[in-house]
């Protein structure tokens, strides 16, 4: 998966863990978890990913391998598999009622961001004027990270095909671009572009520490890191992360019965009173931390 669009869908996807805030609660250090209970046969499993890391901070644990290849199929936020997923995203990323970037910001904000794109990315905004803030803001998400990247979910993808297994997603590309237009594209302007220039070092230096504690399952201490993001407000917070997760829920509980399951999203999702653990739990299931 090295196509430009497939590229820019895990840099969709990972914005939903960065520009999030999120709220907590106390659990032991993992990334993986077990679900069970609630009339299950067999338990499926729910790991939190960062979608790109660098190459040399890469980690895939053998707990993580061994409990994979015990289910049956595997799930991602949307199936990046897909071989429509290239003219889904395509139809989705432009805006398509006469706005442009220039017409959205101001002069100074719009040569700021511009100027910025320019010096940063070698990208003149000028001929992608057209493009959703959003869809311009996750460009710069590879700039964050400076380094040979490497992907939970191409990893993950790859280990599905070698083991035969079906991939699948809880919600598709026009759910998640849904959930980002609810903000509308002047806030978007505002918030993922001029906002994101303005704080650019101290989200550089928030990344890095979020890849610290990624590294070391610190789930708690993730939340907190993601806290300090200023480029997002609550209602849109509820719009990309809260209603996702429970929308996610029902369809959980469908496909536990059915199989079980290998489920990888991001990590942003799985902690705080209103993430996917605690609203499962509050379904009914078991759910506990595998000790990678």
């Amino acid at each position: 998966m090295t196509n430009p669009i497939k590229l820019f869908l895990i840099s969709l996807i990972f914005s939903s863990l960065y520009f999030t805030q999120i709220y907590g609660q106390k659990e032991d250090k993992s990334l993986l978890y077990e679900i069970s209970g609630n009339g299950l046969s067999q338990p499926s499993y729910l790991y939190g990913t960062i979608h790109m890391i660098c190459k040399d901070d890469f980690v895939m644990h053998e707990a993580t391998k061994q409990k994979f290849s015990e289910t049956q199929q595997v799930y991602m936020e949307v199936d990046v598999d897909d071989p429509k997923m290239n003219a889904d995203v395509m139809k989705s990323m432009f805006m398509t009622d006469g706005s442009t970037i220039k017409t959205l910001l101001s002069e100074s904000d719009y040569q700021k961001v511009s100027q910025f794109f320019k010096d940063t990315l070698k990208m003149n905004i000028g001929t992608m004027d057209k493009m959703k803030p959003f869809v311009l803001s996750t460009m710069t998400v590879t700039k964050l990270l400076s380094c040979p990247i490497e992907s939970y979910e191409q990893t993950f993808m790859k280990m599905a095909k070698e083991e035969k297994k079906e991939i699948m997603g809880l919600e598709t590309i026009q759910d998640q671009f849904g959930a980002m237009d609810k903000m509308g594209m002047k806030k978007q302007a505002d918030m993922m572009l001029v906002k994101l220039v303005d704080d650019w070092a101290e989200g550089k230096q928030t990344f890095r520490q979020m890849i610290v504690d990624y590294k070391n399952q610190d789930v708690e201490a993730l939340l907190a890191d993601m806290q300090k993001s200023k480029t997002m407000d609550s209602n849109f917070e509820e719009d990309l992360l809260v209603t996702r997760n429970q929308n996610w829920i029902p369809k959980i509980q469908q496909i536990t019965k059915e199989k079980s399951t290998f489920f990888a999203v991001g990590a942003g999702h799985l902690g705080g009173k209103k993430g996917v653990i605690a609203l499962l739990r509050e379904a009914g299931f078991t759910v506990k931390a595998v000790k990678n």
